[in-house]
């Protein structure tokens, strides 16, 4: 089994089953029916190394329950499908995390897409040391946050644009990072039609 396939299985199973044990049911069902109706399905998470991958499910896991998803296996049907992707960028010693979550619906459309980047303090010698707890939290409520404003209906409109001629690459609308005056920063979230 190639390992990106191992890892979406993985994924798909730890859902499963920290359902089962924070639902107190059987699983699956019993998780469904948290939600609004809407379901999600996680198709995968590529990027991330095993132990950063583990540590994110658990934590989409617990924010999911807490904005009451439905999430399911990714073997049932959903109204949604998620592809999930992390990079560990480094630039003039600073580490960031770069996310995606690509949203695709029942038709296999593109709906959404969420994406954002986290700073990740000083680069060690392993990028992905900078994807701690905090940061993996961060991106989990961006994203899920994001993925729960269009399934409930709240997600901002698509920006009005004339159909191209030629098949073209969506346009993507976010809000970069920037100093403020006090000379944070603040992570940046993308919604993107199509």
């Amino acid at each position: 089994m190639p390992f990106k396939s191992f890892r979406a299985v993985a994924l798909l199973a730890l859902l499963c089953a920290l359902a089962g044990c924070a639902s107190g049911g059987n699983g699956s069902e019993s998780f469904a029916q948290a939600g609004s109706g809407a379901t999600v399905a996680f198709e995968s998470v590529d990027g991330p190394p095993p132990q950063v991958f583990d540590r994110l499910v658990n934590i989409l896991n617990s924010e999911s329950q807490l904005r009451n998803l439905s999430i399911v296996s990714r073997e049932a049907s959903a109204a949604y499908r998620v592809r999930g992707y992390l990079a560990a960028e480094v630039s003039r010693g600073r580490t960031t995390i770069a996310w995606v979550f690509d949203v695709y619906d029942r038709n296999q459309n593109r709906a959404l897409r969420l994406s954002g980047e986290e700073p990740g303090g000083k680069a060690g010698r392993d990028a992905w040391a900078a994807a701690d707890d905090l940061t993996l939290r961060k991106i989990a409520q961006a994203g899920l946050g994001g993925l729960s404003s269009m399934v409930n209906g709240d997600a901002p409109p698509p920006a009005a644009e004339p159909a191209p001629s030629q098949p073209q690459e969506p346009a993507v609308a976010s809000a970069e990072d920037s100093a403020g005056t006090d000379g944070g920063q603040a992570g940046a979230l993308g919604f993107a039609a199509q």
